[in-house]
């Protein structure tokens, strides 16, 4: 029996990530160790972990952000497997059971399950990327299926378990992208070795987080950041599709147009205004959307018109 290697990355969240502890704890596939990373707490993380410290492995490392400590955790992993939980998500029992014994019957290194928010609402397009997967089914998808690339919403990190071997060479998370960290890792590993599907609802993903985040804040200087990272996750997808699949390409393509037309209009806001119009410029090129063409062209031809429109909208 293969063992999975559970990363759990914290960051003072002493009272959510006993619970997605619990939820391990819990698997019906026994076969696994636990690492939660704490990636420089100043709660009480690790006293609210004491009574778990016999059957988990627990790393205090300095704070480098969410990617440095998932990364930490794929170095101190010894299972053939590897999984990933945020510290306030959790897992239904049979969560790795089923995912193990379907990578087992198709041969795949990488496995989804679809996840689910408080109200048990899925959230992400697994279920709508292949209308012909029967609820409860499983399917391997290869490396040349594109069909995750043509749907807004990708399976979320926490519903993956990945062959260790294949995580690894990958070189892991990218610490340099503050966000779209996991999309760049999930990107990678179904382009190189494509993935299954368990079509049932096996995570628990927490929306009402405390306070806003980098991923949400309306501040311009970190969502000119935000907004940096998207692209260039979308770039390299974009080009790796080109000579796949042509759908799919154009897809990420019109994503693109979207987030550089939208950093265009950040870097307005910002006074950025050479910036600003360069963004604006390749946004036209990259023929996005009717609002993204309008939004492109305003900050080309009527900068004063949209300055201070942009500037109120991103400094409320």
């Amino acid at each position: 029996m293969e063992k999975v290697s559970v990363i759990i990355p914290t960051y003072n969240r002493s009272r959510q990530v006993v619970e997605a502890v619990k939820s391990v704890l819990a698997q019906s596939w026994q076969a696994l160790e636990v690492i939660v990373i704490d990636d420089g707490s100043t709660d009480d993380t690790e006293s609210a972990l004491a009574p778990y410290l016999g059957r988990i492995r627990y790393v205090q490392k300095p704070n480098g952000g969410v990617s440095s400590a998932r990364n930490r955790g794929i170095h101190e992993a010894r299972g053939e497997k590897v999984a990933f939980l945020d510290s306030d998500d959790t897992w239904d029992p049979d969560k790795l059971r089923k995912q193990m014994e379907c990578m087992a019957r198709t041969g795949s290194k990488v496995c989804f399950c679809v996840s689910a928010d408080e109200s048990r609402e899925a959230i992400d397009d697994l279920r709508i990327m292949d209308s012909g997967l029967e609820m409860g089914g499983e399917r391997y998808y290869p490396p040349d299926d594109c069909r995750m690339f043509k749907f807004p919403r990708h399976p979320f990190l926490q519903s993956m378990v990945a062959d260790r071997n294949a995580l690894m060479k990958t070189g892991g998370f990218d610490e340099s992208l503050r966000v779209a960290e996991d999309t760049r890792l999930i990107y990678q590993l179904i382009l190189a070795h494509g993935y299954s599907v368990v079509n049932e609802i096996l995570v628990g993903v927490c929306r009402d987080r405390e306070g806003p985040g980098l991923s949400d804040t309306m501040d311009p200087e970190s969502a000119f950041i935000r907004y940096q990272c998207y692209i260039r996750v979308q770039a390299e997808a974009w080009w790796r599709l080109v000579p796949l699949d042509a759908e799919a390409a154009s897809v990420v393509r019109g994503n693109l147009a979207y987030f550089v037309s939208r950093q265009a209009e950040i870097a307005c806001a910002l006074g950025r205004k050479p910036i600003a119009r360069r963004y604006a410029a390749e946004g036209l090129a990259l023929r996005g959307d009717p609002k993204c063409f309008v939004r492109n062209l305003l900050l080309l031809w009527a900068y004063p018109l949209v300055a201070g429109r942009f500037s109120a909208k991103w400094r409320k």
